[in-house]
């Protein structure tokens, strides 16, 4: 009897479900093949426009035609401040360091004593010398009086002659080294960290400190090989740094010899007061100068170059579809930016949907 239930059960349930499924498609007047034929438009439709697939649909981007345009005279170039004068503070000798004279971060005048070496060794040395010295001083002077009367031969005399003017450089040497036992400030300047300690042994060459030289700064920027021309020194940069609303004036007093062939530019370096102490070696700057005459070149809007690891590169339109380019850039004004190499003129390039671009992808110019 079980058996039979459970017979019944097993072919009924299924029938059941088939069977309400059948009712319901009849009532709400649905075709039960339908589902099925939509999945087959929707892998068709897939195959044929995924992303990158053969029916990719085109991306509307605005585009800009390349062209010559006269650019402004004022040329903006990225610099760096550097000290006047800066200088590794050194032993010259070997020797234990007896004193210390100076704080860290402190102004120094030229000559001031900053290290102290132990110098008894030498100190008695001078002083045994100083003896002897005296003692030969008067022996020569006896020689001489027993030279004038043929006491003593010139050879003899001669003897002593040597010997006393080889005594006299001994000392003036031992002087010498003693005062380089006291390592001083070689200029006006600021004395940075101290990398020795009292009572440490320093070798000929060890580092003390370094010192700067910042009443003064020198104000180093590059500039394209198409400026030479200008006859830029002896003319005045502006330029501004982060986190001082001023703008500084600095002469242009000197122009390297030779262009950096990596990147055409050639390197200039300006004067700068800096008598109030308001700026440090090593900040950047923004340097503004005049090259003197309005030049032609191929400008383009800022946003349109995008920066990589590469270099810099901008999106052309070639056969529709976006192809990239990598260019050099030259002077920057409010909205644009200079392309010295990468671009041509009647080039169309692509400004807008940049991070949307990959290599040939079809693009379609919405606004030109």
């Amino acid at each position: 009897m079980k058996s039979t239930i459970k017979y019944l059960l097993y072919i009924g349930v299924p029938l059941l479900c088939a069977g309400a499924v059948l009712l319901y498609n009849s009532v709400s007047g649905k075709d039960p093949m339908n589902t099925t034929e939509r999945s087959s438009e929707m892998g068709r439709a897939a195959g044929k426009g995924g992303p990158g697939g053969p029916g990719q649909r085109a991306l509307p981007v605005s585009g800009h035609v390349v062209a010559y345009e006269t650019g402004e005279s004022g040329l903006t170039r990225l610099g760096t401040l550097v000290a006047n004068e800066k200088v590794q503070v050194m032993s010259e000798l070997s020797g234990r360091v007896t004193a210390v004279n100076f704080n860290e971060g402190q102004f120094i005048r030229k000559g001031t004593v900053l290290v102290k070496l132990n110098d008894d060794e030498l100190l008695t040395q001078l002083t045994r010398a100083e003896y002897q010295y005296t003692l030969l001083e008067q022996r020569l002077r006896r020689q001489k009086i027993l030279l004038e009367k043929d006491a003593v031969s010139r050879e003899d005399y001669d003897k002593v002659q040597t010997e006393f003017n080889v005594l006299k450089q001994d000392i003036e040497e031992l002087k010498i080294r003693i005062d380089k036992m006291k390592i001083k400030a070689p200029f006006d300047g600021v004395i940075g960290f101290r990398q020795v300690s009292e009572g440490a042994f320093l070798q000929p060459g060890s580092n003390i400190a370094d010192m700067v030289d910042m009443a003064k700064l020198k104000l180093e920027f590059s500039i394209p090989e198409k400026y030479i021309a200008s006859k830029l020194v002896g003319t005045q940069a502006s330029f501004t740094v982060e986190g001082v609303s001023r703008t500084f004036q600095a002469s242009i007093y000197a122009m390297d010899p030779q262009i950096d062939i990596a990147t055409r530019t050639i390197l200039l370096r300006a004067q700068f007061d800096n008598k109030e102490g308001l700026l440090k070696p090593g900040m950047s700057a923004r340097v503004t100068i005049q090259t003197g005459s309005n030049q032609r070149s191929l400008f383009v809007p800022s946003q349109a170059v995008v920066p990589d690891v590469n270099g810099r590169f901008v999106w052309l339109l070639k056969g529709g579809k976006a192809f990239r380019s990598y260019v050099q850039t030259g002077n920057r004004t409010t909205e644009k930016l200079e392309i010295t190499a990468g671009v041509e003129v009647g080039d169309t390039l692509l400004t807008t949907g940049i991070m949307q671009l990959k290599e040939d992808m079809p693009v379609i110019i919405n606004n030109l």
